[in-house]
């Protein structure tokens, strides 16, 4: 029998982290007011709060403290459970861990500690972090789980918050990782040291620990609950913890997002292949741009925009409402809700069919989210931080974005593979590994066998000497000096004509990739520098240089040759890019990651090393605006293929996509072509094995089925 998640796709949760210092905090909670929301608002399955991050329960509890509002009328959460199950409505239990600030206040001794010993509130914080290596914090988890589970009736249970907020030097991780390692916790954050990457394993490890504690507990009082952990930072840098060991724990993938359709674009392939089983759900807020903004409320458009990428990609939409502190609810919000969950159930017969099908493999390695050239760096030192995102440095997330970015702008089918299920990459005919540290070694002899029966690999930037030896007999011999490298083309092989020139090279803000002496293979560019090795950073405006970023001026970072720029002006003969076949299988290799660089130039060229990987041309061509998107499932049993379109144009109203041409490679005529979900059918035409479709327009997205 199917479990729950597997029929409700239309979910929502009403964030309610609410204090009770002031008696007007939900002293207006109205549980049939809540209850009559959900419903207009279309919802199949709501998660429903139990307890919040500031601590107080919503049940009468004997283990922690219940919210002042509910003494006397300890029933009112309680109550939305029971009316949601006399609808026939699953519920989700929710639940904060780690994130505890009653707990954190009663029990200091509970409390993580930054290396400096500092509590996560010592200075202005607002959230109270309990460390899950406390063995007291966890035997108080477990009791709050029975009595939770004792008292409600669900389906479903979210653990909020499975992660490392902060690198914890309290005295229980001390303790755990002296009685394996006999000696004090690393604080230098140094990729290329034993025992800092022993301590970086360990702290996944303790976090997956914790993870299936609470799955398990849950499972010994409601065998057949559903468990989902917070895993909104698999996409997050090495300080959260998180690889593949919260998915592990989790009967599916639960999170929330807030860095806009592009970034949820990518986590929905990501987690498509994360989750163990489907489908995935992807949570973020109505809130605009997150639920900092309590009274700012996203556009229908939007709202409609984040709901159908993820019934593209097959995925449950929940979307996250905050209550206010009186306990009242905008009832605007659930009837906006309602229209849009309103449209989109029309899809859900749909959506549960076929497998994601695409031509090009990004591998994301879960265990190499750090920068390998950060060494000697002190664990609380903000250098750690500073990235383009706000999610720490993290090269390999960098290049897998960048990447997807440019290949849903040229409308090619894309999927993100991971390590943990690394034997997915066997199935699609281009990978690319892209400056990712971290593999280990049945990840290196799955890729090698993968080429050896056909498979093209593309790698760039930091590559695994073991990737580099067997195919290019070399290994890596550090980095260029300078922050600014260029890649110059050579050769015949045509992949950056129209685009660079060994005169106007492609430019990259980094340094590149070094190899040892006598690598094999054909040389597609090299590598240029500046007439002077640029130093950290320069600006005209002295505020915008960090002083760790200051520059000598007697070095010889200092000399220029043009006062706003550094332009090439010495050529070498060192690879910066280079070609080989091994077995069945081409292999192409940059020594900088240009899929980075956020630049027309550098995302052109990197189409043209998949097309020539690829072997010519893809499963299908679209014409149409860079905005456009195209996501595709198929279903080989039932000889059907849906083809997504959707609109990541960025705006409040996103006026409708004109005149999209869509061209398929079929040997076989098809049955019928087909508009969802009316099912209307659409004019096409078929020709020497190339089924071709235009569509006038479409509304933000569409959903088409071909059938043979």
């Amino acid at each position: 029998m199917d479990k729950w998640y597997k029929k409700h796709y239309r979910r929502t949760l009403l964030d309610m982290h609410i204090e009770d210092w002031n008696e007007e905090f939900l002293s207006q909670y109205d549980p049939k007011k809540y209850f009559e929301l959900l419903k207009k608002a279309e919802i199949t399955a709501p998660m429903i709060y139990v307890q919040s991050h500031v601590g107080l329960c919503y049940w009468p509890t004997k283990t922690g403290i219940m919210h002042k509002a509910f003494h006397g009328k300890e029933d009112m959460v309680k109550q939305v459970f029971d009316m949601c199950r006399e609808a026939e409505m699953p519920t989700v239990l929710y639940y904060s861990i780690i994130f505890n600030n009653r707990e954190y206040e009663r029990h200091p001794e509970w409390r993580m500690k930054d290396a400096n010993g500092q509590d996560s509130r010592s200075n202005g914080g607002r959230y109270g972090l309990c460390c899950p290596n406390n063995e007291e914090y966890r035997e108080f988890v477990k009791a709050q789980i029975r009595e939770f589970s004792q008292y409600f009736q669900f389906e479903g249970v979210f653990f909020d918050m499975t992660f490392w907020p902060e690198v914890c030097y309290c005295k229980s991780c001390q303790k755990r990782w002296r009685e394996k390692h006999q000696e004090p916790m690393p604080e230098i954050v140094d990729w290329n040291d034993e025992k800092w990457l022993a301590f970086d394993q360990e702290r996944h490890e303790w976090i997956k620990e914790f993870a299936f504690l609470c799955t398990d507990e849950v499972h010994k009082f409601s065998p057949e609950a559903t468990v989902e952990h917070q895993y909104g930072n698999s996409i997050a840098f090495w300080r959260f913890g998180n690889n593949e060991n919260v998915s592990m724990a989790s009967d599916y993938i639960g999170t929330d997002l807030y860095g806009g359709i592009r970034q949820q674009s990518f986590a929905c392939k990501a987690w498509y292949h994360l989750t163990k089983n489907r489908p995935f759900q992807y949570m973020t807020s109505r809130c605009y741009p997150t639920l900092a903004e309590h009274t700012s409320i996203k556009s229908y458009d939007q709202l409609r925009q984040c709901v159908a990428m993820t019934y593209l990609h097959h995925g449950a939409s929940l979307l996250i409402d905050a209550i206010d502190p009186v306990g009242t609810m905008d009832e605007r919000v659930y009837e906006l809700i309602g229209k849009i969950y309103g449209e989109m159930k029309e899809y859900e017969p749909y959506i549960t069919e076929g497998e994601q099908s695409f031509d090009i493999s990004l591998y994301f390695n879960l265990n190499g989210k750090y920068d390998p050239r950060q060494e000697g760096i002190h664990v609380m030192d903000h250098r750690l931080d500073r990235d383009k995102g706000s999610a720490g440095t993290m090269p390999h997330f960098d290049a897998l974005m960048g990447a997807s970015d440019i290949l849903a702008a040229h409308h090619i089918p894309y999927g993100i593979v991971n390590n943990w299920r690394h034997e997915e990459i066997q199935k699609h005919p281009v990978l690319a590994i892209m400056d990712a540290p971290g593999l280990s070694e049945e990840e290196i002899s799955d890729v090698i066998s993968y080429v050896r029966d056909g498979g093209n690999l593309y790698l760039s930037g930091y590559t695994d000497n073991r990737l580099l030896q067997k195919f290019f007999h070399t290994e890596m011999d550090g980095y260029t000096d300078g922050r600014m490298t260029y890649l110059a083309p050579c050769g015949e092989s045509g992949i950056m004509e129209g685009y660079s020139t060994r005169k106007y090279p492609l430019v990259m803000f980094e340094p590149a990739v070094k190899l040892k002496p006598g690598y094999m293979g054909t040389k597609m560019a090299t590598l240029t520098f500046p007439y002077t090795k640029p130093g950290i950073h320069w600006s005209m405006f002295p505020t915008d240089v960090h002083e760790e970023e200051y520059v000598d001026v007697n070095s010889d970072a200092y000399p220029f040759s043009t006062i706003h720029a550094n332009p090439p002006g010495i050529e070498t003969e060192m690879p910066g890019m280079l070609y080989t076949t091994c077995g069945k299988g081409k292999v192409i290799w940059s020594a900088l990651p240009l899929e980075r660089a956020e630049r027309f130039q550098h995302g052109e060229v990197f189409i043209n090393i998949m097309k020539m990987l690829a072997g010519g041309a893809f499963s299908i061509q679209v014409e149409a605006s860079e905005t456009v998107e195209i996501i595709i499932f198929e279903d080989k049993p039932a000889k059907s293929l849906l083809v997504g379109l959707i609109e990541t144009r960025n705006g409040y109203t996103i006026a409708d996509t004109h005149d999209i041409d869509i061209a398929l490679n079929t040997p076989v005529k098809p049955a019928n072509v087909c508009m969802l979900p009316e099912k209307k059918e659409i004019a096409y035409c078929y020709e020497d094995g190339c089924l071709k479709i235009h569509l006038d327009k479409i509304s933000v997205f569409a959903m088409l089925q071909i059938q043979w």
